[in-house]
């Protein structure tokens, strides 16, 4: 059974349509790589599926459940939770309060000393214990994109989307991010993964999705996606040679 189901989602945005009939599935603690050129709609999509954007027509399940028109604080109560591509931490709070916050908002809501000992867990998974009294300002690119991890972490949520967490990283932090990325499937959670770095995707994906104007391209395995055609020629921008 799949754990979210994406059917015919479009969105418009005036004349504009930013998704066109696209479909979706992703099983429980698997990995799915969303991938496309720029402008072929994926964070669109994926604000779709965390309820930021009302969809014009098509439908979103989550858990054998409609959510299509569920509000997005619904939705991260119901297992949903998002990143975005540019970290959006609360800046008057510590790194550590940043996440305790999210977890007494989360899937199972706590109260706040229960929050802060979640707080400190996630954090260490992260790499940012040692963090956890500084502000957020005080925080390098790389550890505000992993706090931002952090955060959706502590909502306890079945699905994570995570929308190009490792983009303006060096080799070194970026590898930091797939191995954290990785570890998202042992603790339960399903992950949606944006990432430009295609190759990146392929490495932690057990399947992927490819857009193209906002439109479903491909869809299939690593190797399957990489080695198809029309996915080189969207990414070529011309004719692939036979």
């Amino acid at each position: 059974m799949s754990l979210l189901r994406c059917r015919g989602v479009t969105k418009r945005f005036g004349g504009v349509k930013a998704l066109s009939e696209v479909d979706l599935e992703v099983a429980a603690g698997e990995i799915v790589g969303l991938v496309g050129p720029n402008g072929s709609g994926k964070t669109t999509l994926l604000s779709t599926i965390a309820g930021s954007l009302p969809v014009t027509a098509g439908t979103i399940e989550f858990d054998g459940r409609d959510i299509t028109r569920a509000s997005a604080h619904r939705r991260a109560h119901a297992g949903i939770a998002r990143t975005f591509q540019v970290p959006r931490p609360l800046g008057s709070f510590t790194v550590e309060e940043n996440v305790a916050t999210a977890s007494m908002f989360g899937r199972h809501a706590t109260g706040r000393a229960a929050a802060l000992d979640r707080a400190r867990d996630v954090l260490k998974a992260v790499g940012l214990a040692a963090h956890a009294g500084h502000a957020v300002d005080s925080l390098t690119l790389h550890e505000r994109k992993f706090l931002e991890i952090a955060r959706a972490v502590a909502l306890d949520p079945a699905l994570i989307l995570l929308d190009e967490v490792l983009g303006g990283l060096n080799p070194s932090e970026a590898a930091l991010g797939m191995e954290l990325i990785a570890s998202l499937r042992e603790r339960g959670m399903a992950v949606i993964y944006i990432e430009h770095n295609v190759r990146a995707v392929s490495t932690l994906a057990d399947r992927m999705y490819v857009l193209n104007q906002g439109q479903n391209l491909a869809d299939g395995t690593p190797a399957d996606v990489l080695n198809d055609p029309r996915v080189i020629e969207a990414y070529l921008g011309g004719p692939v040679d036979a």
